[in-house]
């Protein structure tokens, strides 16, 4: 970790070194262990450790980006050089008004020295603990668990100094048998307070109830899609709806339909990157303080998410949701929230009488029809038919194609509980489970 005085300075000192009207320099820096498994066995481990810096060089309007891993001094006037030079190169972009002179975001404390100092022994530690609850079963572990820190440092030439650290934690399995699977993750902040024993007994119970899945029809089924499955909705959701860019281009399913009701009046949805129960990041890679957005409140199409491009071609004020120089779109929500209920899983399943009860999502396209966010995807590792309220038997893996305007428009229960979902890129979901009636699924596999 470089730390919020080296990375400060470190941000000046780019700036000094960028011949433009305008510079912005950007800061990520990373200390990562990760360690796989497979056939209940430990194969690897790694350990990266790397700072990047992102420069922004602004001609009038014409901007360049360049970056760069190496920090010492050579290196890094030959990226302000080579910044300058690719933004001499571009066209105007009409919509760029100079880089944002933005206040200090206010701090948010969630950096935890247990994970930001995880030793490989630990995460062994945690990953044996999931093998042992395969090996109880005679079934087999795989996965994969990673601890890390990174900073976050933005600056300017208008002004503007930010500095955020953080530490993450993430761990997976798929615990397998000869005809079944069982999978669950856990996410967290500090690795002293995560649970791995209780994620390895979770994913072995599902492996051991799904062994020997029969067929079923095709067809609308009410279904019981767990805090997993719908987090992996959760990440398409952001990205073809709730960000700028498609939504001024007519693309969302948000376009035209602002202070709408696209959704049931249970549902609601926003941005908050301040929250402790998600991944608090207080502001955007352009050095923005974060808003909270209302996505979507009570089924009503409130709003999307801007960087500072969008928000001038939209005639409104960035909500601090800018990403990294380079990334194709420029605005996306990074800490979603879905409102929870007052229902537990196991009041849900109880409710059904007949219907699916779906573990996790896999191989999911949200791009069949944006403007209906109809998706298609796969079950995977732990599908079973409900009758009468309790568990029947496990099924074989199906495919879903539905539109999530009506998936979210037939929510009849919520759980209580919601659950914290990192993504390997940045940001986080927090989300619980729901009971959604009327799912279609349509088609199934052979395994």
């Amino acid at each position: 970790m470089l730390g919020e005085a080296r990375t400060i300075e470190l941000l000046k000192k780019v700036i000094s070194l960028t011949e433009a009207d305008q510079a912005e320099a950007l800061v990520m820096s990373e200390t990562t262990g990760l360690t796989r498994f497979a056939n209940s066995t430990i194969h690897q481990n790694v350990f990266e450790k790397d700072a990047v810096v992102y420069l922004r060089a602004a001609v009038g309007k014409k901007i360049g980006v360049a970056s760069s891993n190496l920090l010492d001094e050579d290196s890094l006037k030959k990226l302000a050089r080579t910044a300058v030079k690719i933004a001499k190169s571009q066209v105007d972009n009409p919509d760029f008004e100079g880089f944002a002179k933005s206040p200090r975001a206010e701090k948010v404390d969630v950096y935890f020295e247990s994970t930001g100092e995880c030793a490989p022994r630990k995460r062994a530690e945690n990953v044996k603990v999931v093998i042992d609850a395969a090996n109880k079963r005679n079934f087999l572990a795989a996965g994969s668990h990673w601890t890390t820190a990174k900073e976050l440092g933005v600056a300017n030439s208008a002004g503007t100094e930010q500095y955020h650290k953080y530490t993450a934690g993430y761990l997976n399995t798929v615990i397998m048998s000869p005809t079944s699977s069982g999978y669950a993750d856990g996410s967290f902040l500090d690795v002293d307070k995560f649970d791995p024993a209780g994620l390895g007994e979770e994913a072995a119970r599902i492996c051991a109830d799904s062994q020997e899945p029969r067929d079923i029809a095709e067809g609308k089924y009410d279904v019981v899609i767990s805090e997993v499955a719908l987090s992996s909705i959760l990440d398409w959701l952001g990205y073809i709806g709730f960000g700028a860019d498609w939504f001024q281009e007519g693309r969302s399913f948000m376009s035209g339909n602002i202070d709408e009701r696209i959704m049931g009046s249970n549902i609601s949805m926003w941005d908050d990157g301040y929250d402790p129960a998600g991944l608090p990041l207080p502001f955007d890679f352009e050095g923005i303080p974060k808003q909270r957005v209302d996505l979507i409140h009570k089924g009503v199409a409130k709003g999307v998410v801007y960087n500072t491009i969008t928000a001038k071609r939209g005639g409104v004020r960035s909500t601090g949701h800018g990403l990294p120089p380079g990334e194709q779109t420029n605005a996306l929500p990074l800490n979603i929230f879905v409102g929870a209920g007052d229902s537990t899983v196991e009041e849900m399943v109880q409710s059904l009488d007949r219907g699916i009860l779906v573990t996790r999502f896999h191989y999911i396209n949200g791009l069949l029809d944006p403007k209906r966010a109809l998706f298609t995807g796969m079950t995977r590792d732990g599908t079973f038919f409900v009758e009468n309220g309790k568990i029947s038997y496990p099924l074989k893996n199906m495919r879903f194609t539905h539109s999530m305007l009506d998936a979210f428009s037939n929510v009849d229960m919520i759980s209580k509980e919601a659950k914290l979902n990192i993504s390997t890129w940045q940001g986080a979901c927090v989300v619980p489970a729901l009971k959604i009636k009327d799912f279609n699924f349509s088609g199934k596999t052979e395994f």
